[in-house]
């Protein structure tokens, strides 16, 4: 196996993990095709990472200084999702789960 094209991809990995970005919009940035980026994300994945890790992320209930009906969802890469309701909720729940 090519040992330079091993340590360009594990930087690449590297450089992503301490970004806190999604995959595909690191990619986007760095200029990376997203399925090869998939391929040695498996490839470098070590032990100390679970199987199937979750995609859960602490919520936290803040009142509103006005009244709204709104919510919002703060991502912890610092993307701010603002005016869901119940009439977009469906869209909101597709959008976050392709994160």
């Amino acid at each position: 196996m090519n040992t330079a094209l091993n340590q360009t991809w594990a930087a690449h990995i590297e450089k992503w993990r301490l970004s806190g970005l999604s995959a595909k919009v690191f990619c986007e940035q760095e200029g990376l095709v997203y399925h090869q980026f998939g391929y040695w994300r498996q490839k470098f994945a070590s032990a100390n990472d679970a199987p199937h890790e979750s995609k859960l992320v602490s919520v936290a209930l803040v009142t509103p200084s006005h009244q709204t009906n709104e919510l919002e969802i703060l991502l912890p890469n610092g993307v701010v999702i603002r005016g869901i309701d119940a009439a977009n909720v469906a869209l909101v729940t597709s959008l976050v789960a392709a994160l």
